[in-house]
């Protein structure tokens, strides 16, 4: 009749209080704004087809140390999820022990060994919650990992994509620089030959200070921006290498993103919020489960004696069934299964609207580049005018048919729109980065677990 007993207890042990969280109501879109036919590479950084840029975004995936961190947290939490699992197992422990009288060191007496064993029958799943909760934490310390890889990717890149832009930019100051000295040159045999005031002079070495500012201000961008790679890459600023590109790269073609829903749901903060439910909902199903009975087997198997020689002859071993019930708590555990479920509720109200964000940031993004690229278009469209303007205007000025001040305009609009120009195109190379980390799922490390963290844990389906 025991052993009848103790099957049915046993069989008991497979059932479990969870349920499955059923999530409506989230307005999936049904497409982008827009969308291009390039396939979008996992390792998006390669899209902008510089070796020296996918050298360092690997560099940095390795050695940054935020990522290092995360990566034992993610380590942390796996064995977490193992250990967790352990309590579904019962324990087993060797005991010994003997006592001597001060009066008689040399010898032992009332000696014992023995083996105990303990264990939680897994009757209601509490068990099991617990372990599916550690697995669901994991999940969520995993998505913080590839959201701060996506996040270390697209800094170094906005970072490199800055240095390039300053190095541009220090060659056409320097050739405003030559060109505006040459400037004055003319400017100056002009005024020698009485055909012009001191104060074109003036002016135009005005100009010429300015460009010098500028030059400055361009000498402490590419320090910060330097410092800024070094920093992702987790190196010190001398040890970064020379970046040798002056010229912005093209703008990658758009990526065909397909159906909001399906690109998304991978993405990082997307999972972490539907881990954080998956989790919370395990932790309701411990405090609901906490209020039921509890039943613990424990065994022992000893001997004991007097003399150590005689310590393994009488063995005995006893099996004990005990049952916890709780009878009266003043309605503490009643109230922590309404908190948890409270908090169920509101992580699913923050899931919805991470899905919603995470499209209207897309198309934001989307939004954002068409504008940006239409104002870089526009300035190249002006600097084409106003090289043209400036080209007549001197001829004017050369045979007296215009005063200096036309010249100085036409001459300080093109200085000003040759470098808007430069940080329009980075503008628009900045918004795609935000565009591929947007769609990215961030998973690019091969080595987020080791070996010894066996843990199989897979993607949200």
């Amino acid at each position: 009749m025991y052993f009848k007993i103790l099957f049915i207890i046993l069989m008991l042990s497979s059932c479990t209080l969870t349920n499955d969280v059923v999530i409506e109501d989230i307005d999936y879109s049904t497409s982008f704004i827009n969308e291009g036919q390039q396939k979008l590479d996992i390792n998006w950084w390669n899209s902008f087809n510089n070796d020296e840029l996918s050298q360092l975004v690997s560099q940095g995936l390795k050695d940054n140390l935020s990522l290092k961190a995360q990566d034992l947290r993610l380590k942390n939490s796996a064995i977490n999820a193992n250990i967790a699992e352990a309590d579904l197992y019962p324990t087993l422990n060797f005991n010994a022990s003997a006592s001597s009288s001060f009066d008689d060191l040399s010898g032992a007496s009332n000696t014992s060994v023995g083996l105990s064993s303990s264990w939680e029958l897994d009757v209601w799943g509490g068990i099991a919650a617990v372990e599916n909760k550690a697995v669901w934490d994991y999940k969520s310390q995993e998505a913080i990992y590839r959201a701060r890889a996506n996040l270390v990717a697209g800094n170094i890149t906005n970072a490199w994509l800055g240095l390039v832009s300053e190095q541009q930019k220090k060659i056409v100051l320097a050739n405003q620089f030559q060109r505006t000295h040459d400037a004055l040159s003319i400017i100056s045999r002009r005024f020698a030959m009485g055909k012009n005031s001191v104060t074109n002079i003036w002016q135009q070495q005005n100009l010429l200070k300015s460009i010098e500012v500028q030059q400055e201000k361009n000498i402490a961008e590419l320090y910060i921006n330097k410092q800024t790679l070094a920093l992702w890459l987790g190196i010190t600023t001398d040890k970064l290498i020379e970046i040798d590109l002056s010229i912005l790269p093209h703008l990658p073609s758009l990526p065909a993103m397909g159906i909001p829903m399906e690109v998304l749901k991978f993405r990082p903060d997307i999972e972490q919020a539907f881990a954080k439910i998956q989790a919370a909902n395990e932790h309701l199903a411990v405090a609901i489960i906490d209020q039921y009975p509890r039943i613990t087997l424990r065994a022992n198997y000893s001997t004991s004696n007097t003399s150590i020689k005689e310590v393994l002859d009488d063995w005995s071993g006893n099996l004990i069934a005990a049952l916890t019930l709780p009878l009266f708590d003043a309605g503490i555990k009643k109230s922590i299964v309404k908190q948890r479920k409270l908090i169920l509720e509101a992580l699913i109200f923050d899931y919805q609207q991470v899905w919603l964000e995470a499209a209207a940031a897309v198309n934001q993004v989307l939004v954002n580049e068409a504008q940006l690229s239409k104002v870089a278009i526009n300035l190249s469209s002006q600097l084409d005018l106003a090289k043209r303007t400036e080209k007549l205007t001197t001829i004017k000025y050369l045979n007296g048919k215009t005063n200096y001040l036309n010249l100085l305009k036409a001459q300080e609009s093109i200085l000003l729109l040759e470098r808007q120009i430069i940080d329009a195109n980075k503008k628009v190379m900045v918004n795609r980065v935000l565009l591929y980390r947007e769609l990215s799922h961030g998973d690019f490390s091969p080595e987020i677990l080791t070996k010894d963290n066996h843990i199989n844990i897979g993607k949200q389906s």
